[in-house]
């Protein structure tokens, strides 16, 4: 027995050493899989305020986005939505872009959304006005940030967008090579038109539209571009920087009409039958920007947006229309 003993005593000691050693190496391996000590200071949530001063719970690193609006934004940021809603889809130029993200309906759909499981969704102020009851049902799902149209795409709309998703420094480098690109373009339609005044008029059937300064090239002629305005538009600008559209009859036309005029009018249907109408009357015939032709007629669904995205790719054309290069 005393032999058997000396002979079993060493093994025993190799397997607690063993025992050890291995315990040693799994505890090393949990360490090196730990989060830095940067990332552990970051908390899983914030507060921010949105546009309609409400306190809003987010993610501090949404990954899981559904834009009801802003959703070309995102994309200039680099993120893609999970879901969009219909308005997303309209823009021309991400149309790539947007492809396999979710449509959300018109109105959002909460059983949609719910299945999509986001982390944080983004609206327009005027969801909740009319879609009351939808919106506060998708609160129950996600945290819900309200932005409001009432404010400058780019300066404000764009920043708070990158700053919900982290995306601020992303947004600074766009602005800046933004300005630079207008700044440029400023200077080349400045020296082609001097003093020449510029507006955007649209036709509908029963309506007639002057756009100031929002969608459908608002923005990007009056505040992008800084072109001219005739005096009547640039007084309604003037009652609000932000406004999109004022209604005119065919009697005002001449008063708010441009040297140039941006057209906007769909090429078919009772809209173009309402404009064949127009182009036949004499207040029509008698605009400057018609006689001088340089009436410029606007792709419907390219200008329709007031997002980043529209904004930089409908002037590079617009100072092209402008300049004639």
């Amino acid at each position: 027995m005393l032999v058997v003993n000396k002979i079993r005593l060493p093994f025993i000691a190799l397997a607690v050493v063993m025992s050890l050693l291995l315990a040693a190496c799994g505890s090393s391996g949990k360490n090196s899989a730990s989060p830095s000590p940067e990332a552990s200071k970051l908390p899983a949530t914030r507060t921010v305020v949105d546009d309609l001063k409400r306190e809003v719970v987010i993610p501090t690193s949404p990954k899981r986005i559904v834009a009801g609006e802003f959703a070309q934004e995102l994309l200039a940021l680099g993120v893609t939505p999970i879901g969009s809603g219909e308005n997303g889809f309209k823009v021309v130029f991400t149309e790539a872009q947007m492809k396999g993200v979710e449509r959300i309906g018109d109105p959002p759909s909460p059983e949609k959304i719910l299945e999509l499981k986001p982390d944080l969704v983004i609206a327009s102020t005027v969801f909740l006005d009319i879609y009351k009851t939808q919106m506060e049902n998708i609160a129950k799902i996600a945290p819900v940030y309200y932005i409001s149209f009432d404010q400058d795409p780019i300066n404000d709309i764009f920043s708070k967008v990158a700053d919900l998703v982290g995306k601020q420094q992303e947004a600074r480098d766009w602005i800046a090579s933004y300005n630079k690109e207008t700044t440029a373009a400023r200077e080349q339609v400045k020296t082609a038109l001097g003093n020449q005044t510029v507006s955007i008029f649209r036709v509908e059937k029963g309506r007639l539209r002057i756009y100031l300064n929002r969608n459908f090239a608002g923005y990007m002629l009056n505040t992008g571009l800084q072109v001219k305005a005739p005096d009547a538009v640039a007084a309604e600008i003037a009652k609000n920087k932000n406004g999109s559209a004022i209604a005119i009859s065919m009697e005002q036309l001449p008063q708010f009409a441009g040297d140039h005029l941006f057209l906007i009018v769909r090429g078919e249907g009772a809209d173009k039958t309402a404009y064949d109408e127009i182009a036949q009357s004499a207040f029509w015939k008698n605009l400057p920007a018609v006689k001088n032709g340089n009436v410029h007629l606007l792709d419907t669904d390219k200008y329709y947006g007031s997002d980043v995205v529209t904004i930089r790719e409908t002037m590079k054309e617009a100072v092209r229309m402008l300049t004639g290069k």
